[in-house]
């Protein structure tokens, strides 16, 4: 799959599934977009990409960065809506600041960057939008209410943007993720024979996804390949 010259953005890029499309995508040829929470801690990590600091709860930062994506190449083809946080706490122990914080980034936060670059696809006449959803969506996993929350409501938003959209010649789909082995994984995880154990009970095919294996996907949806493709919810789990 080509992505020669695409100007594709990607946001929570520092490290896991983000860090992989990054890389990815640049062997593609696409001129790829880092989108980092900090320069200090994930510039080099996403070399030879060019890295933006980018905080997706601050409407004024994601504003900033896409002025200066317009300012260097003119337009934005890609954007991946990548950035998320994955807190687990049972729901009699949620508070409304626990529930908040969680959507902040993960809804509002594809929200806020969607309202930033709408404008700018439709003066283009064409754009590709990608959210990044879950598996655990359909499976309703433990702990998780706010997650599984800010996941479902990235299949509304998806729906809706290519609705509204699609007359623009933009198109907009989400990707569910299976469980992706990531450097947040191993932090939290340690015990990754218990973890491989546990997935592979639910998997049909054994082994793990990580963030090369699902690249391609993305590079499929990101691409003139998937023009039909809109609206859609593609589920990438093994």
């Amino acid at each position: 799959i080509e992505l020669t010259d695409l100007v594709c953005v990607v946001t929570g890029a520092g490290e896991g599934v983000g860090r992989g499309l990054v890389h990815g995508f640049v062997k593609r040829g696409a001129r790829v977009v880092a989108g980092v929470r900090s320069l200090e801690k994930s510039a080099a990590a996403v070399v030879p990409a060019w890295a933006v600091k980018m905080d997706v709860t601050k409407t004024d930062d994601i504003n900033r960065a896409v002025g200066e994506i317009i300012a260097r190449h003119g337009r934005i083809d890609v954007w991946i809506n990548n950035a998320g946080i994955y807190p687990r706490q049972p729901a009699d122990e949620m508070t409304l600041a626990d529930w908040r914080r969680v959507l902040d980034t993960n809804l509002d936060g594809a929200w806020r960057c969607c309202e930033a670059i709408i404008p700018h696809l439709k003066r283009q006449g064409s754009g590709v939008i990608v959210n990044v959803g879950s598996i655990q969506l359909r499976l309703g996993g433990p702990r998780l209410v706010n997650y599984l929350a800010s996941k479902g409501g990235l299949v509304g938003l998806t729906r809706g943007l290519a609705r509204d959209l699609g007359p623009y010649g933009i198109r907009a789909n989400c990707v569910h993720l299976g469980a992706v082995l990531t450097e947040g994984e191993l932090r939290s995880f340690p015990d990754q024979g218990a973890v491989l154990k546990s997935v592979e009970e639910k998997q049909a095919l054994r082994g793990r996804l990580t963030p090369e294996t699902v690249e391609p996907v993305f590079a499929f949806l990101a691409s003139d390949d998937s023009r039909d493709i809109t609206g859609q919810c593609l589920t990438v789990d093994r």
